[in-house]
């Protein structure tokens, strides 16, 4: 097991890929961690676990027998399945792939993780190789030119073109609300922590977690500090109770993070 990864999810992992060998002999030769469990950022019971499954041939015919396999793993072990040609030809020209969304397998989605951000990720992760009846762990080395360029201009527009509007529908669902009223936690985690990471992707061309986005974020804009603090901990399994006034302090760093993109 790799020193990299959080010991619950190698071990969730080693166990997921030697059954999903099982199931599929010969479909899958490598699997390449990405997400939270890639950049520090998982917690055991809250977070799932993210996964390219390089294949080494069009799954098509061995979905029936993954779908329940994933709908049943404890984390939820989702991802893309891609082979070693869509990898290389990147994002852009793959339009849809088999895909896994919160334990749910989609034979054919769009969008999702065909994004240069999990390209990015694909640079610099750990991937799984299943030898005998175990799973050797090692670094990644996928390359694709422009990556981080691709990934931080990707960045900018969806800070444009779907945060900006995802403020105004929010801003319009609050108005009739008092500013003590309950707001779930999972709304306000998502609108203060991911266009602050799409910030920090945009300006560096590097994937940070949400953790250490909000720390950036946070001395950025300290008045936006102990929000942003109260998010990462009820992320990470401390629960915080949010108001509709925090939602509102949440739409206004929004709305900071987009005029940065709009006029850099």
């Amino acid at each position: 097991m790799d020193a990299q990864l959080p010991p619950q999810v190698g071990e969730a992992l080693t166990l997921f890929l030697l059954e999903q060998r099982r199931r599929a002999p010969g479909l899958v030769s490598r699997a390449v961690v990405t997400g939270s469990a890639a950049t520090g950022d998982w917690y055991d019971g809250v977070s799932d676990i993210d996964v390219v499954f390089v294949v080494t041939r069009d799954p098509v015919d061995d979905l029936p027998a993954l779908a329940p396999l994933h709908a049943e793993s404890s984390p939820h072990i989702d991802g893309v399945y891609l082979t070693e040609s869509e990898i290389a030809r990147g994002p852009d020209q793959v339009e849809t792939a088999p895909q896994v969304v919160e334990g749910v397998l989609v034979s054919a989605l769009a969008g999702g993780q065909l994004n240069w951000a999990t390209w990015l990720e694909l640079e610099d992760g750990v991937q799984g190789v299943v030898d005998g009846g175990d799973v050797i762990w090692t670094p990644t080395a996928d390359r694709h030119p422009d990556t981080a360029a691709r990934v931080g201009a990707r960045s900018r527009t969806d800070l444009i073109e779907f945060w900006g509007p995802v403020g105004d529908s929010a801003e319009a669902e609050l108005a009739d609300r008092e500013p003590d009223d309950p707001v779930r936690s999972e709304t306000v985690r998502w609108l203060a922590l991911s266009p602050i990471r799409l910030v920090e992707t945009m300006e560096s061309g590097r994937i940070l977690s949400k953790t250490d986005a909000a720390r950036s974020a946070s001395e950025r804009w300290p008045e936006h500090a102990d929000l942003l603090d109260r998010a990462v901990r009820d992320r990470a399994g401390e629960h915080q109770t949010f108001v509709t006034a925090d939602a509102r302090e949440a739409i206004a760093l929004l709305r900071q993070c987009v005029a940065l993109a709009t006029h850099p």
